[in-house]
């Protein structure tokens, strides 16, 4: 290493005027002579001894005092160390030193000349061994200008693989959501198919039923019966379709400024008789002021909707038989905290950090999801209830929906008391100055699942 370049480094460290200035110090070394000699030869080699360089007699001493630099924000650039201390001898010392000071470059100054434990020390992650019978001040600079260039090249080259790692992720984030739109799409477009070719079929069969049922005192009671299970049957093959057409159709919005607070009040009284059938009463909190969001609201609803229902029907059976059960419905908003990395943040409209977002939280006090399933109950076709009592695509709906509102939707199991909590994240709008002032102190809670 050349001589101008050394001199780079250290004024990249200090002062222009005074290239060795501001490096901190910090000498690990029980024998006052032996410290006394290393701030000399320090001295020799240009650096300000006092009060760059601090000294520490004794293992627990130099940890104590690492721990406090660290808490003021200051810390040492270099940590020049004695192997043999009163309280802690050979390589075990500067596991712990290096432990204590993970970023700062460790040299080690031993009267032990051996050649073995030299290379073992700096595979232990020592810059450098020094030994103290051939030390001078220029070995000293030489070898503080060599840590600190490798600490650096280090931490450069640590840095560098975190964002390549970073990188690596969002490109495999990508492209799964990639093939995951792409199969959605193929979906769709399947959904829409089936259910035209279907719906001909039903509606005939519909007809045929409706017949039967105006003659039904001439086919007794087995036909009745029959008719009765024919309708229930076209009922739920009815429900799936249209869950498939709605599948299919969620790729369109009328997207207007509207009060969340709104269309959960209108959603709640469209499944006012589920709640009655079910036994299950509405704790409701909803939020004013309340900023607008930007939603399509009769899908907004179709999607509370659901999830309402579902959160009844969790309940309902148990609620029967021990009472009433509340089902929790509330808004709220704030700034999000953090949001799952997997929600596609490089669109320039979705939902980031630090965002105003509006949220509707639907919790129940039903048995919840076991946790194997909850990462697949987005999925299309895919349900937690009995055979034949629903379609798979409730929630695959809803997800699309709030995904085309670059929103995020949340499901997770809670306890105290247990059931299921899902919440929906819309981006807010037309924050008044009255409602910056109001914006609670605490953020919202985190959007990661």
């Amino acid at each position: 290493m050349s001589s101008l370049h050394e001199e780079s480094l250290l004024r990249s460290r200090g002062d222009e005027g005074s290239p060795r200035k501001g490096l901190r110090i910090l000498c690990i070394e029980d024998n006052e002579g032996d410290f006394v000699l290393v701030r000399e030869h320090l001295r020799d080699a240009g650096f300000e001894v006092a009060p760059e360089v601090a000294r520490a007699a004794s293992l627990k001493e130099a940890i104590t005092l690492l721990r406090d630099e660290g808490k003021r924000g200051s810390g040492f650039d270099v940590i020049l160390l004695d192997l043999s201390l009163p309280d802690s001898h050979g390589p075990e010392t500067l596991d712990h030193v290096n432990q204590a000071a993970k970023d700062v470059p460790v040299i080690i100054l031993s009267g032990n000349e051996d050649r073995d434990l030299a290379v073992n020390m700096v595979h232990r992650g020592a810059q450098d061994y020094l030994p103290k019978h051939f030390l001078s001040g220029d070995l000293l600079l030489r070898s503080i200008l060599y840590a600190l260039e490798r600490q650096r090249s280090r931490l450069e080259m640590s840095a560098l693989n975190g964002r390549l790692t970073q990188t690596t992720h969002d490109l495999k984030t990508a492209q799964m959501q990639l093939i995951q739109a792409e199969k959605l799409d193929s979906l769709g477009r399947l959904a829409a198919g089936v259910a035209h070719e279907v719906k001909n079929p039903l509606a005939t069969l519909q007809m045929g039923v409706d017949y039967f049922s105006r003659h039904v005192e001439d086919i007794g009671d087995s036909g009745q019966m029959m008719v009765e299970h024919m309708q229930e049957a076209i009922t739920n093959a009815d429900r799936i379709i249209r869950g498939m057409v709605d599948y299919s159709r969620s790729d369109s919005l009328k997207l207007e400024l509207r009060n969340i607070n709104v269309i959960v009040r209108k959603a709640l009284r469209m499944v006012r008789h589920e709640v009655i059938r079910n036994n299950v009463k509405v704790d409701r909190h909803l939020a004013t002021p309340i900023p607008a969001v930007r939603v399509d609201e009769g899908k907004v609803e179709q999607v509370l909707i659901n999830l309402m229902v579902n959160a009844i029907q969790a309940m309902g059976s148990a609620g029967r038989g021990n009472g009433e059960r509340p089902l929790h419905i509330e808004t709220f908003w704030g700034q999000l905290e953090a949001i799952d990395r997997d929600l596609g943040l490089r669109d320039y409209d979705r939902l980031r950090v630090q965002d105003h977002a509006v949220v509707v939280e639907i919790r129940d006090q039903g048995p919840g999801i076991p946790e194997d399933k909850l990462t697949r109950v987005f999925e299309p076709f895919f349900t937690t209830k009995p055979t034949g009592e629903g379609t798979g695509l409730g929630m695959s709906v809803a997800k699309n929906i709030i995904d085309l509102h670059r929103g995020h939707i949340q499901i997770s199991n809670v306890e105290n008391p247990r059931g299921l909590r899902v919440r929906i994240f819309l981006k807010a709008y037309e924050l008044t100055d009255r409602m910056k002032r109001l914006t609670p102190s605490s953020a919202l809670p985190s959007s990661e699942t």
